[in-house]
């Protein structure tokens, strides 16, 4: 059976998600929809998809789907995600998982009483050396996991294009926006421990200054209302404990720092995500040496088409979601309450479970 699938939203990411269906069999794309009709027709007409509309409720009411990806701005994610679901649909949604933790638990909730699939865009788990570094977690090699340092810091990369510099439309700035990356990943290799509380502290030092040279494209400085750093600390149900940096602007000796470092018991490891040293180090010792195991060379893949061909198959009985919402809903609360932190100037603690999320 071919899988009919749609597209809400048709900027960039879009084109990621057209990428993965169209390496997989059995699949079509018959209907995109974007707040802007020129912006969809344009999309449908590049990729040869049959119908395209000015509103995702049109497009629902109108196609016989089996599953959207929702591609759009963060603001919009939960609407057109109930939406779906609601409607019958299966539903990927790009990250964040919202725009905070309320609209994410409505979300989940949908999911549950619909009983239709609903999984988050976190490609960094289909990152072979990713993989890697969770298969030799699971099979023991760190130990009991106590500790772990997830960094997604960039020196100079504000974004100079979309709206993500304005917290109406995005919800926050570096922490919500890259930070989420390195945040799901780390927690997922930990085993998705659950936050039970979070200190936190967000700082806008470059964002809306007139002198800030932005390399990645020119934006309204005084539209500029999110943090461009963003530093955590989250106490965690198992008694580990994580410390969370990201920035878009830093004065940091690299152009990039997306280092993960997590300490067990029996072992640790250092990841890096991508780049020209992107690889796993895992750190342990034996009687009086220190061991050090390096493991690089991995395969060369595409994450966002990796994550589409795992998603069909998710589609089609085959596989279980490798991203549970329940797990985009925990990353979720940590991020609102190193906001709330923040603006507090104190300790969040949080519930075992969510409200309205059993």
């Amino acid at each position: 059976m071919t899988l009919r699938i749609g597209i809400i939203g048709c900027g960039g990411i879009a084109g990621e998600h057209m990428r993965g269906y169209t390496a997989c069999d059995g699949v079509r794309v018959v209907a995109c929809s974007d707040i802007s009709l020129s912006r969809a027709k344009t999309f449908a007409r590049d990729h040869g998809i049959e119908n395209a509309y000015d509103d995702y409720r049109k497009m629902l009411e109108s196609e016989k789907l089996d599953a959207v990806s929702v591609c759009t701005p963060n603001y919009a994610h939960c609407e057109p995600t109930v939406a779906a679901l609601k409607a019958g649909l299966h539903v990927l949604c790009e990250k964040p998982i919202a725009m905070n933790a309320s609209e994410a638990e409505l979300m989940v909730r949908t999911a549950r009483e619909t009983g239709k699939i609903l999984t988050i865009g976190h490609h960094f788990r289909f990152m072979p050396h990713i993989r890697f570094l969770k298969r030799r977690i699971e099979e023991g090699a760190l130990g009991q996991i106590y500790f772990a340092r997830s960094n997604a810091l960039r020196r100079r990369g504000i974004p100079g294009w979309g709206q993500f510099h304005i917290r109406a439309k995005s919800g926050g700035g570096p922490l919500i926006d890259i930070g989420v990356h390195t945040l799901d990943t780390i927690l997922w290799l930990m085993g998705s421990p659950i936050a039970t509380a979070v200190s936190g502290k967000t700082y806008r030092i470059f964002g809306d200054r007139p002198d800030y040279y932005s390399p990645w494209g020119e934006y309204k400085r005084e539209e500029f209302d999110v943090e461009d750093f963003a530093a955590g600390f989250v106490r965690l149900a198992n008694g580990a404990t994580l410390v969370l940096e990201a920035s878009w602007a830093a004065h940091i000796g690299d152009n990039d720092n997306f280092a993960q470092v997590l300490l067990g018991d029996r072992g640790g490891a250092t990841l890096l995500p991508f780049g020209p040293q992107a690889g796993v180090r895992i750190h342990s010792f034996q009687e009086e040496a220190m061991l050090d195991l390096s493991a690089s060379g991995f395969p060369e893949v595409r994450p966002h088409v990796e994550e589409i061909r795992h998603w069909v198959a998710c589609l089609r009985g085959e596989a279980q979601p490798l991203v549970q919402p329940e797990e985009c809903l925990n990353v979720q609360r940590i991020i609102d309450a190193v906001y709330a932190s923040s603006e507090e100037g104190k300790e969040v603690l949080l519930t075992p479970t969510p409200a309205g999320v059993k």
